[in-house]
């Protein structure tokens, strides 16, 4: 077994445990992320990418060839991972990820390497962008206007606020959507937070992944969502598929008021893992 630290000269021999975004992001450079295979018999069995970020790292994927699992070679990787944590004193990783498909073995595994992870299921509604942006015309919400502000037009002031009211209601930094595409955005009123919309990009998926409005500003939510629909019509086509995870009683009003799709269920995973001595990871089941 052996463990290669992969650049841009080395990549394409892992190009398959890699998913196809994050493959052409390290190539491109467009990200500080970083990669690391893994080798069995002399050839690549797996590979791990992560992000390095102020307040913590972030592991982006994990994947190991399934005629090579069970051999310890995940664990090996995690364990690699722990000891550049530690060298550049990071404290913790996070993950977060849908439990789907070849995911559904990912949980436990992780679980194994000292990763505390939590799971909730959730309605998901599914639309398009096109069908989102068809409704909110109807609705006359581009006429109005907020004083919304994208993540990444933050003052620093801002940003803290915002990071604050994130951990403590959600559970999530600041960090894992400032500067990502798509945009998240959010209303402040007098130094506190008054709306908030989260969003991702899921396997070409763009993701709601968190909207609410405080009860004195609901007249500003439409408003605030058709100013992410703007942003997103800039950059994605309009069959591009969304899905609004329902998780808030204003997420499944919205939802069943503007939009009136489908749902379908999802299972979401996020966890946390600080770096552990190499002779504790020894004894962690093999993957």
């Amino acid at each position: 077994m052996k463990l290669v630290d992969l650049d841009q000269n080395s990549l394409f021999d892992w190009a398959g445990f890699l998913p196809e975004e994050t493959f052409i992001e390290l190539m491109n450079g467009t990200r500080h992320m970083n990669a690391l295979g893994v080798e069995f018999l002399d050839e690549p069995q797996g590979a791990m990418c992560w992000e390095e970020k102020e307040d913590e790292w972030i592991l982006n994927s994990i994947y190991i060839h399934p005629k090579s699992r069970r051999l310890g070679l995940g664990r090996e990787l995690i364990a690699a991972l722990s000891e550049k944590m530690k060298n550049k004193n990071c404290q913790e990783l996070s993950v977060s990820y849908e439990q789907a498909g070849e995911r559904e073995t990912l949980t436990p595994f992780l679980r194994r390497c000292g990763f505390m992870m939590e799971t909730m299921e959730l309605p998901l509604g599914v639309t398009t962008l096109g069908d989102a942006i068809a409704s909110l015309q109807e609705h006359h919400a581009f006429k109005k206007k907020g004083r919304f502000k994208r993540f990444d037009q933050l003052s620093k002031r801002e940003r803290y606020v915002c990071n604050q009211w994130m951990l403590e209601e959600i559970g999530e930094r600041i960090t894992s959507y400032l500067q990502e595409s798509p945009s998240s955005f959010v209303l402040i009123k007098d130094d506190e937070i008054a709306g908030m919309i989260l969003l991702s990009e899921q396997q070409k998926t763009i993701s709601l992944d968190y909207c609410w409005i405080r009860q004195d500003s609901t007249a500003s939510f439409l408003s605030m969502l058709a100013v992410a629909a703007n942003d997103l019509y800039a950059k994605y086509p309009v069959e591009t598929p969304m899905e609004m995870i329902l998780s808030t009683d204003q997420a499944d009003q919205l939802y069943t008021r503007l939009l009136g799709g489908k749902r379908e269920q999802i299972i979401l995973c996020k966890g946390s893992f600080s770096p552990l001595p190499q002779e504790l990871l020894c004894g962690i089941n093999r993957f």
